[in-house]
């Protein structure tokens, strides 16, 4: 499938690794109202969703201890 899009070499903001930004992608990223390009590689970004997750869905901890006005 053609996109009319030509890939782009990109730099990852936390590896500093070159990535591949396909045409296919940026087609899906036009298609999707994205603004700009991905600024992580695809293992980065699979890492930084990961622990966006995690941090999301940890409960917070509530002391047992109240301290109350004397």
């Amino acid at each position: 499938m053609e996109s009319g899009f030509e890939p782009k070499i990109l730099i990852c903001c936390e590896c500093g690794q070159e990535f591949v930004f396909t045409g296919a992608a940026q087609a899906y990223f036009v298609e999707r109202g994205y603004m700009e390009d991905p600024k992580r590689c695809k293992s980065c970004h699979t890492k930084y969703k990961k622990s966006q997750r995690n941090h999301r869905h940890q409960p917070e901890t509530i002391s047992s201890e109240r301290h109350l006005p004397e």
